[in-house]
């Protein structure tokens, strides 16, 4: 007699990422009221930062280089027939790169030029004041509670290793054989910092402009400074390029009065050997009419050559181009760049929840491996 065999019923086996994920949702629902509280003062935190943190404005404006390629040619050539290499770039009327402009930006001597931005803020009462004014005295400048609280507890070893210093040297550069040395004081090494801080260059060298800006607490001094900013960096630039014009007519001069020896002395010897040989009945001295002819026409072309270059050298030192074209000028700016309140508040939101998840999900771990440790 067959027996019936009634296979066991198989309940359904629910998956271990499906127990884990239900598991950590039922951990956080019933550690709902910690995961609030922790968001909430986060948030309050956040939006105490916002509140407090200084304010401040952004002008910038926007310069296209002038290029000065293609321009020397003809002085290259003359140059290497009198066997001197000036090399590719050596002479393009003196212009500087605009790559080289971040590293003029962050010079000393251009930083301290800076500093002496005249300005007028609201706590100066209608006196024009410095840059560099601003920075180290404290009765024109906004109460920074921020700054403050960074000062005195994360920036503390800081404040008591600067009281502890001994004092800079008054003296802000000297001379050597090799050109100016800086020497900057605490005061001045500070307000670099805060100035380099607050400026920024930004080269595109695809589409060929460059844009300078300056952050500060009111938004009138900002588009003073980023003015000033443009009119340092094309003086630094315009001096440079006047003074690699200066060498180079010096050297199309030098080269010129060389040029003209050798072109007389060529004409003197061809004309005092014609006058001997004015019959020429000899092949020797038909040969040598034709090499006298040839450093003639040789030294004419160079004499000739730098002639014209050098009246084109005296043009560009005269000439008063405009070094940078200024083609997206400062303006006053009406918006604020910083804090951006909205990012902070959400920042901090989103950094109470993951902190809060993480205490609820990770604390059960860390005491589990404690108590695995104790127990061996």
């Amino acid at each position: 007699m067959e027996q019936n065999i009634i296979p066991p019923v198989t309940q359904p086996v629910q998956s271990s990422e499906e127990i884990d994920l239900m598991d950590l949702i039922r951990k956080l629902w019933v550690k709902r009221r910690f995961i609030i509280s922790v968001t909430t003062i986060f948030l309050l935190l956040g939006l105490f930062i916002a509140l407090i943190s200084p304010v401040s404005y952004t002008a910038s404006c926007t310069v296209v280089p002038q290029s000065g390629e293609g321009k020397s040619g003809g002085l290259s050539g003359v140059a290497a027939m009198m066997g001197v290499n000036l090399g590719s770039s050596a002479m393009t009327e003196g212009t500087l790169s605009p790559h080289i402009y971040p590293e003029i930006v962050k010079s000393a001597p251009f930083t301290l030029e800076i500093m002496q931005t005249p300005i007028v803020t609201k706590r100066s009462n209608g006196k024009e004041i410095t840059l560099y004014e601003y920075y180290t005295n404290k009765e024109y400048q906004d109460k920074n509670i921020l700054g403050n609280i960074k000062k005195y507890t994360f920036g503390l070893p800081f404040v008591i290793l600067g009281s502890l210093r001994n004092s800079s040297p008054e003296e802000t550069a000297f001379t050597t054989d090799s050109g100016t040395i800086y020497v900057l004081n605490e005061e001045e090494k500070e307000v670099y910092k805060v100035i380099q801080n607050a400026l920024q260059v930004y080269l595109n060298p695809k589409e060929g402009y460059v844009s300078l800006s300056y952050s500060f607490p009111e938004a009138k001094p900002a588009a003073v400074i980023t003015d000033n900013l443009y009119r340092t960096l094309e003086k630094y630039v315009a001096t440079f390029k006047s003074e690699k014009l200066e060498d180079n007519l010096q050297f199309v001069e030098e080269s010129f009065e060389s040029a003209r020896k050798d072109f007389l002395q060529a004409q003197a010897r061809l004309a005092a050997f014609q006058d001997a040989n004015r019959g020429l009945a000899t092949a020797t001295a038909r040969s040598t009419e034709m090499r006298l002819q040839s450093e003639f026409n040789i030294s004419f072309s160079v004499y000739s050559e730098l002639a014209k270059q050098r009246e084109q050298a005296r043009i560009a030192v005269k000439e008063n181009q405009t070094i940078l074209t200024l083609v997206n000028p400062t303006v006053v700016p009406h918006e604020k760049s910083a804090p951006r309140r909205s990012i902070i508040i959400l920042g901090f939101f989103m950094l109470g929840i993951i902190t809060a998840f993480a205490w609820v999900l990770g604390i059960p771990y860390v005491e589990e491996i404690f108590s695995n440790i104790k127990g061996n």
